[in-house]
């Protein structure tokens, strides 16, 4: 009862970064928990192993195969939530932790939901598009399969580095880089990885730090990719919810609407923005990690009420 305690602490306080790391963390251990269900099944490891793959993660994973791909169309979001490698996973959520907190505090949890969904369907569409028009770059005849959070926490990642290229960040061993330097040296590596047979689904990754750039360009010129898609994903399940729900969101909207009238309301407002402008300002001078916690709370708080 403690750890499902903290887990749901965790849910309702950690943000969007947190929730998507529970997430991937939770598929992946309900995937590890149906290697050991199927182990007697399989008679070895291996034998558990290919059972788990055939009749689970082939539900989960995707494809570049359009043909098989049309029966499972559901893949091409599920594939970004499924890891099968400890390692996969740990790194995936490494720099999501990493590249996520410095998001959802600057721009919002509903943007990083978008980021990382449409960066996933990018990286996807790129794969299949390069492995369709160039078949057999992975080393087999037939076209591979895919899974992983890659191309979707690269495009949350490239898209707060796109948005902040100067914003310094302390990393272990070197010191301070700026995170544009950071973000290039992930996209060299990748496109250095393509074609290499290394397993790993470059191109991908590079479609969805594709979408993470161009929609930080967007954002900076007032067209909301992200935010847009989130908010469309919203009023799809709008009719789904409760009703109560939806009461209790009307009555916020209306109250938010009658005190933004109040003069008090525009100068707690001003002196609010005017907190965020200098928090800001003291990342592009010394990084995220010299803001104290109090500021990090407030930038926080401040983005999330932005969206």
């Amino acid at each position: 009862m403690g750890l499902q305690n903290d887990l749901r602490m965790q849910w309702r306080t950690g943000g969007m970064v947190v929730q998507l790391i529970l997430i991937n963390v939770a598929v992946f251990v309900a995937l590890l928990l149906a290697y050991l269900v199927l182990l007697p099944v399989g008679g070895s490891g291996a034998g558990a192993t290919y059972l788990r793959d055939v009749y689970v993660v082939q539900w989960l994973r995707s494809t570049a195969d359009l043909g098989q791909l049309v029966t499972r169309p559901w893949t091409v979001f599920t594939y970004m939530f499924v890891h099968t490698g400890l390692g996969h996973i740990f790194w995936n959520m490494i720099l999501l932790w990493f590249g996520g907190r410095m998001f959802q505090d600057l721009l919002g949890g509903k943007r990083l939901l978008g980021n990382y969904i449409l960066g996933g369907l990018s990286g996807f569409a790129l794969f299949a598009l390069v492995h369709n028009l160039l078949p057999g770059m992975h080393g087999g005849a037939s076209a591979p399969g895919i899974l992983g959070a890659s191309a979707g926490v690269l495009s949350v990642f490239i898209g707060i580095a796109a948005y902040r290229p100067d914003m310094v960040v302390h990393l272990i061993l070197i010191g301070p880089v700026k995170l544009m330097y950071v973000a290039a040296v992930f996209l060299l590596l990748d496109l250095v990885g393509i074609g290499s047979g290394d397993g790993v689904a470059h191109e991908a990754h590079i479609g969805g730090a594709l979408y993470g750039f161009l929609a930080a360009r967007q954002l900076a010129s007032g067209r909301d990719w992200s935010l847009s898609f989130v908010n469309f994903l919203e009023k799809l399940s709008a009719p789904f919810q409760r009703k109560r729900g939806s009461r209790m969101r009307v009555e916020k909207k209306f109250a938010r609407s009658t005190v933004s009238q109040d003069a008090a309301y525009n100068a707690s407002k001003l002196e609010k923005q005017a907190r965020v402008d200098h928090i800001l300002d003291k990342i592009s001078r010394s990084g995220y990690d010299s803001l104290s916690k109090e500021e990090k709370d407030f930038l926080f708080k401040a983005s999330d009420g932005k969206g």
